[in-house]
């Protein structure tokens, strides 16, 4: 059994039966930062000696100066650490600190509700066009119209050892990445209907793109036709949708969305609209199957 927070934190990030080996590549990477976080300040705490007061004392010093939404991602990944210590090593140490730390209440981050209206997203995908992204302006067309999140419509860059399958691969740096998660165009049918797996709850989804006229815009200019001549045999068979124009290559995460601020803020957006109010809600244009 764990003696200390730190050595906690090191079995639930390797138990095969921790939580954390089922997050995807992106998220484990974000979680890793925030446990690192705690581990770096408090790890060498024992769990015996902490106490419900110091988890408040925590919290506030992670809340200083407004950061009440970094706090809340910390003390929420501490309360994921503890449940696991609670229910799959059944320490009652953690037991005890899981419930405690779920008695207590913290301030929460206001929810985020700005959003990128259709009149700004045509600015975005103009402003994309003449810079030589087109790329950019049919992601943010299929984001906006689809209400699909960045990850969906544009994937990202795994390790090898993830275990996704994928035939899209590329060298950075030395190391063999696949490419995941992104549109591809074999999704699309012959009715212009793109089919996506959802969650276990939703099914798959279906999207007409018919009825995305922002979608069908840049598809219409991607394969040189109006939106009326436009069909299914205009476009490519398979191969992601998304593709980095100067390397043909899928976008990187981080690569995508600097790109992406820089032509919303040639396009006039202002700052504090991000490329994920592109898409607050999911919506099938046609429905889940």
């Amino acid at each position: 059994m764990p003696d200390t927070l730190g050595q906690l934190i090191e079995i639930f990030r390797k138990d095969a039966q921790s939580p954390f080996q089922k997050l995807s590549y992106g998220v484990r990477v974000k979680h890793e930062r925030l446990l690192e976080r705690i581990t770096r300040q408090y790890g060498h705490r024992s769990l015996r000696g902490v106490r419900a007061r110091d988890l408040v004392k925590w919290h506030d010093l992670w809340a200083g100066q407004g950061k009440i939404a970094a706090a809340h991602s910390l003390i929420s990944r501490l309360r994921v650490v503890l449940r696991f210590g609670a229910t799959i090593l059944e320490d009652k140490e953690c037991r005890r600190l899981a419930t405690g730390l779920g008695e207590l209440r913290f301030a929460r981050p206001a929810p985020r509700r700005k959003t990128i209206s259709a009149e700004q997203a045509k600015l975005i995908r103009s402003k994309a066009r003449e810079w030589g992204w087109d790329s950019i302006a049919i992601a943010q067309a299929f984001q906006f119209d689809l209400r699909l999140n960045q990850k969906t419509v544009i994937g990202e860059w795994v390790p090898m050892s993830e275990p996704e399958l994928s035939d899209v691969t590329r060298i950075k740096d030395g190391r063999e990445e696949k490419w995941v998660r992104g549109l591809r165009w074999s999704a699309l049918d012959e009715t212009l209907v793109l089919r996506l797996a959802g969650s276990r709850r939703s099914g798959e989804l279906q999207f007409d793109l018919k009825n995305a006229p922002m979608v069908m815009d840049e598809l219409a200019i991607y394969s040189e036709v109006s939106v009326e001549e436009l069909t299914r045999a205009h476009l490519p068979r398979s191969g992601p949708i998304i593709l980095n124009e100067q390397k043909a290559f899928p976008w990187s995460t981080a690569e995508f969305r600097r790109k992406w601020r820089l032509i919303a803020a040639q396009a006039g957006i202002p700052k504090h609209l991000m490329n994920m109010d592109s898409a607050k809600t999911l919506r099938a244009i046609v429905g889940a199957a």
